[in-house]
């Protein structure tokens, strides 16, 4: 992908994509769909046609002279059917997110930008903090992730995602992506409270600690590179 490629990787590949841009490969793959539908409708209108033809030859056509003429009309038909791939596919897509919607969910995006930035604070803090302090930390790590985080994953799963499928046409495989990083987000969250209970229940060693900063630094990166997804998604679907 893009002019810093090997050329042995863009000569061994299926598709290659000069623009460093990955959305290449979603317009890509929709190409070859219709590529391949138009291939395959054009394949069976030529059969159906060609038999017809035949069938109406032995019946008539051949007693009016007319039947030397239907295979270059099929043959004609056929192409300027597949002539349809070298211009732009019908946008399906009518409907877009509101303004008004787009807003929304871009201060909700804000909002929890605040509360990731507390969690690479907490982080941070856990580095060289003493253990009475160090259990304070995780227990507020733990109350951000499942009182902010959880809370807008489950939300975006529930209600936000549904909707961006219908503007996609209904077509939620673009969407699938995200929904994994819901559940590794969901994945690490519980992970964290596990290991903030323990922190309330035994003596916090290094090692404990260790594994509750790796938990909130996995949950903060994650969230933030999902958030930014997230974001292209709603300016694609958006209303200008």
């Amino acid at each position: 992908m893009g002019a810093r490629g090997a050329s042995a990787s863009s000569e061994a590949a299926d598709v290659a994509i000069i623009a460093d841009r990955l959305d290449r490969v979603a317009e890509a793959v929709i190409i070859a769909q219709r590529a391949r539908r138009i291939a395959l409708a054009s394949i069976v209108a030529g059969m159906t046609l060609s038999g017809l033809a035949m069938v109406a030859g032995h019946a008539w056509l051949d007693r009016t002279g007319a039947g030397s003429a239907h295979p270059g009309l099929i043959d004609v038909a056929v192409i300027l059917n597949a002539l349809r791939a070298l211009q732009p596919g019908l946008r399906r897509r009518a409907r877009v997110l509101s303004a008004a919607t787009g807003q929304k969910l871009h201060r909700d995006h804000v909002t929890l930008g605040c509360s990731l930035d507390r969690l690479r604070d907490i982080a941070d803090a856990l580095d060289d903090a003493a253990p009475d302090c160090a259990a304070k930390l995780i227990e507020e790590g733990n109350i951000i992730v499942q009182q902010h985080v959880v809370t807008h994953e489950r939300d975006d799963e529930g209600r936000v995602y549904p909707a961006l499928a219908r503007l996609l046409s209904g077509d939620r495989a673009g969407l699938s992506a995200m929904s994994r990083a819901h559940r590794e987000i969901l994945h690490l969250s519980r992970l964290l409270e596990r290991v903030a209970e323990d922190a309330c229940s035994q003596t916090i060693d290094r090692y404990l600690m260790r594994d509750a900063q790796r938990a909130i630094e996995s949950i903060e990166v994650l969230v933030r590179m999902h958030v930014a997804q997230e974001e292209e998604i709603y300016e694609s679907v958006q209303a200008a």
